[in-house]
């Protein structure tokens, strides 16, 4: 078996496993006999459910969103996150309601923030690194938020809400956050 494809089979039998069990709960011992491997394999290539976790958040998300460094409308982008999760439901909400919560924040983080740097890259300004870095954490976090108050909802709310949402929020406040940084006397302007 190809170190690949043993990831896959460890990364495949910890998202069946959290279909019925919280992922604060699964040991290493679970995870490894329902896969058929040893324990020495699983340590061979993570260190820990956690790391495991983090690795197929990265492969499953990145993939899935992978088509968003083509997509120039962060909506589209958006959509694809949200997908993921409804299509992955029981595997989030059980990462959201577990101690893993703040790993899957913050890769939701990572991905959210470079759609807002899409959105300044394509607003054809000169933006400073310092100012680009602010406005991506403000509305990457914004994103990231209100991904956090549809999981606390159970997903109940309409994704097109969601989406809606975050677009009223951000129609014009990035072009206006460049314009307020870039008129504030030295802010951003030294990075």
């Amino acid at each position: 078996m190809t170190k690949q494809s043993t990831k896959q089979k460890l990364a495949q039998t910890l998202k069946a496993l959290m279909a019925t069990t919280p992922v604060d709960r699964i040991t290493i011992d679970m995870l490894t006999q329902r896969a058929h491997l040893t324990r020495n394999t699983f340590y061979y290539h993570f260190d820990d459910i956690y790391s495991l976790l983090e690795w197929v958040y990265k492969q499953d998300l990145l993939v899935s969103v992978t088509t968003y460094t083509k997509i120039t409308d962060w909506k589209v982008a958006y959509r694809l996150i949200l997908d993921y999760i409804e299509t992955n439901k029981q595997f989030c909400m059980n990462t959201f309601r577990s101690v893993a919560r703040d790993l899957l924040e913050g890769f939701l983080y990572s991905v959210a923030s470079d759609l807002v740097g899409k959105v300044i890259i394509h607003s054809n300004r000169d933006v400073s690194p310092n100012l680009t870095k602010a406005i991506k954490n403000f509305y990457g976090w914004a994103l990231v938020m209100q991904v956090v108050q549809w999981l606390a909802n159970d997903l109940k709310e309409p994704k097109a809400a969601v989406v809606q949402r975050a677009e009223i929020m951000l129609r014009g406040g990035i072009d206006n956050a460049i314009k307020n940084g870039q008129e504030l006397s030295g802010f951003g302007q030294n990075g």
